[in-house]
């Protein structure tokens, strides 16, 4: 966490691989995990486009998922 009280955001690069309205089941490569949509930002590819997505989350939970 950061002084001024904000977390620290890093991009992951993933492939999504399920999804609800709460939460998306994630892969890196080495990783499978699911991640709270309250959590995280994503940006999906433009029409046409396929994976990999950019997720954006805080990075505590980027460690604790294993994802870093």
């Amino acid at each position: 966490m950061r002084a001024d009280g904000k977390a620290d955001l890093v991009d992951i690069e993933v492939e999504i691989r399920a999804e609800t309205e709460k939460a998306v089941q994630v892969h890196d490569g080495d990783t499978t995990c699911w991640l709270p949509k309250s959590q995280i930002e994503i940006e999906r590819p433009r029409a046409g486009h396929s994976v990999p997505v950019i997720i954006t989350m805080p990075q505590w939970l980027a460690e604790d998922k294993g994802l870093i």
